[in-house]
């Protein structure tokens, strides 16, 4: 087996854990491990193909037996078309905030993979020290209008998960924290609405993706902030601001003291994620594969 065809295969088990098939162009993007040539990779597709180690629907490539993938990722595609319509809507109320920058969409709806009990998973990036203060403003925004999933509860269709805060100085995932799980998160962000190339900035800023997702466009150049007006009033307005963010993060530190778990609280970043999605994905995937490398056909 080439690099190319075992690339092939890590992508497919991969997808194959969100019954997720993929088109040939979106192999090309997403191969894992192995930069690819478009030619070359549709040589390795067909081979794998002929020697019934990957199977064809539809356009769609996938594991030899999951074609019901096929099926389902037409059906979560219907339902991520009415639910991304919806996150829109809602994304758009951020945009009176004057220090949130962007807002991106995560998780199943941004990989067009949602189903019908998935709520919608926002990444919202703000000015430099202002991430406390836009989730204390937001949190209760978006509570008093019955947006946000309420605590404690697991499913909650079309209602806005705010886990994730960062500034616009802060869009680096620290080293310990890249994988591949979190490569295909940063990937697959969809801004529903960005300033200032924060699109780009927040690509621009992991260019360790392209260590798992070597076919991935990643800018090259680094795109900076913008700067802040020197002027003294506005000086001393921004320190007074940055003090409120301060306390504000001193305050719901004390108020989450007795829930906190893994979650990361730091001055300009933000993470309420409980439970390590990554390992467990990660995981599964790493058996998957050496399931399909020694052609275990029984495990699916």
């Amino acid at each position: 087996m080439t690099k190319v065809e075992e690339s092939i295969l890590k992508t497919l088990c991969y997808r194959d854990l969100f019954d997720y098939p993929l088109t040939e162009g979106e192999m090309a993007t997403f191969l894992i491990d192995e930069p690819v040539h478009p030619h070359e990779l549709q040589q390795a597709l067909a081979r794998l193909v002929a020697e019934g180690k990957v199977d064809r629907q539809d356009g769609f490539h996938f594991l030899p037996g999951r074609e019901k993938n096929t099926v389902i990722r037409k059906g979560r595609e219907k339902i991520s078309e009415r639910k991304y319509a919806r996150a829109l809507r809602l994304a758009q109320t951020l945009r009176h905030f004057p220090w949130v920058r962007a807002v991106f969409l995560t998780g199943a709806l941004a990989a067009g993979n949602a189903e019908k009990e998935a709520d919608l998973d926002f990444l919202i990036i703000t000015r430099r020290n202002r991430v406390w203060l836009m989730r204390s403003f937001v949190y209760l925004l978006f509570a008093a209008l019955g947006w946000k999933r309420p605590r404690g509860v697991t499913e909650a269709p079309d209602r806005v998960c705010l886990n994730m805060f960062l500034a616009e100085d802060a869009l680096a995932v620290p080293d310990e924290e890249q994988n591949l799980f979190t490569a295909h998160e940063v990937a697959l962000a969809q801004p529903l609405w960005a300033k200032d190339f924060l699109h780009q900035r927040f690509l621009g800023e992991n260019p360790w993706v392209k260590n798992f997702l070597p076919n991935l466009g990643i800018p090259e150049v680094k795109i900076p902030a913008s700067k802040s007006s020197g002027r003294p009033v506005v000086t001393v307005i921004r320190r007074f601001l940055d003090f409120l963010d301060w306390l504000s993060h001193q305050l719901q530190l004390v108020y989450m003291h007795r829930r906190r778990t893994r979650e990361v609280v730091e001055r300009n970043r933000i993470l309420f994620h409980p439970i390590d999605l990554s390992k467990d994905i990660l995981g599964a995937y790493r058996v998957k594969l050496y399931a399909q490398l020694h052609r275990n056909p029984d495990y699916k």
